[in-house]
């Protein structure tokens, strides 16, 4: 029964495509592409990444062809080996996201549902997160805002508010909350342009008129902190992201919902990938039950 198939699947492992293992297997290509299909489906597996006519193997599929070097009496254990991927027993998951928090919480409750699959993380900016899911380079991205497009998949993991830092001995440091227009002329650090914090509190200021003095652009969020404890400025901070500080307030602006949303995504044609779709699944379960709040 699976014979034909892993044989297809060696051939085109060993010989670099389709056409050149139907070559050497002397059948019509569409036969090998059928029975590469028939194999993948069968075992929920993934074994090559297609990128038009080229094909790259899957971590999951040079680990098979490993097995196949010494077929074909060895065919029980290439089958036992596919069913244990197909089932979540073993395999790999690289992720990628723009940041450390909710990431690593994600990781944390898929790695007690699954300890036996072995998992990477990548922190990167955003272009190059979304690149490098586009190139397969990893399986799943978590962003600061949605990435969804007719070649991604993206679900809302959760939100952040946003919050004013002031330093200790700024005129607002005494107060818990505060009104947007009470920002009017300050002086504030800013993020760079890409982080989702900036374009947060830039909305913000831009819908309720307020006119902002900025004195510096900063592409790092510890950078910031930093500057903001030694009176440079003021600044706008994720709540989830702020490490506090001895020297820096944080202010809720009350009269305004300033926040950063976090969606985890991946390719649309590899959203029913076993491991992708149980780690899709299970961010969709925890932000409805606030797990990622």
């Amino acid at each position: 029964m699976y014979e034909k198939w892993l044989k297809a699947f060696h051939m085109v492992a060993t010989q670099g495509g389709f056409t050149a293992a139907a070559r050497t297997l002397n059948v019509g290509q569409p036969t090998v592409s059928v029975h590469i299909k028939t194999l993948e489906d069968y075992f929920q597996v993934e074994l090559f990444y297609r990128r038009g006519r080229a094909v790259e193997l899957t971590e999951t599929g040079r680990a098979l062809r490993d097995i196949t070097q010494g077929l074909y009496g060895h065919e029980a254990e290439a089958v036992s080996f596919l069913r244990s991927v197909g089932q979540m027993d073993r395999g790999q998951l690289r992720l990628g996201a723009v940041g450390p928090h909710d990431v690593i919480e994600l990781v944390d409750a898929f790695r007690w549902r699954h300890p036996r699959i072995d998992l990477a993380v990548n922190v990167s900016p955003r272009r190059d997160i979304l690149a490098r899911l586009v190139q397969f380079e990893i399986d799943v991205g978590v962003f600061a805002d949605d990435p969804a497009s007719t070649e991604i998949f993206s679900t809302l993991y959760c939100r952040h508010p946003v919050r004013v830092a002031v330093p200790r001995g700024h005129r607002l440091a005494k107060r818990a909350r505060i009104r947007i227009a009470e920002l009017a002329g300050e002086a504030v650090i800013l993020r760079d342009a890409p982080a989702a914090t900036r374009r947060a509190a830039d909305r913000a200021l831009a819908q309720a008129k307020v006119a902002i003095k900025p004195i510096m652009e900063i592409n790092s969020r510890e950078s910031v902190r930093e500057a903001i404890a030694r009176g440079i400025g003021i600044g706008f901070v994720s709540e989830r992201e702020f490490a506090p500080h001895p020297d820096v307030r944080l202010l809720t602006v009350r009269d305004v919902a300033i926040e950063t949303s976090s969606y985890v995504a991946c390719l649309a044609v590899r959203r029913q990938r076993p491991l992708i779709r149980a780690f899709m699944a299970m961010a969709k379960e925890m932000a409805l039950t606030g797990g990622g709040a």
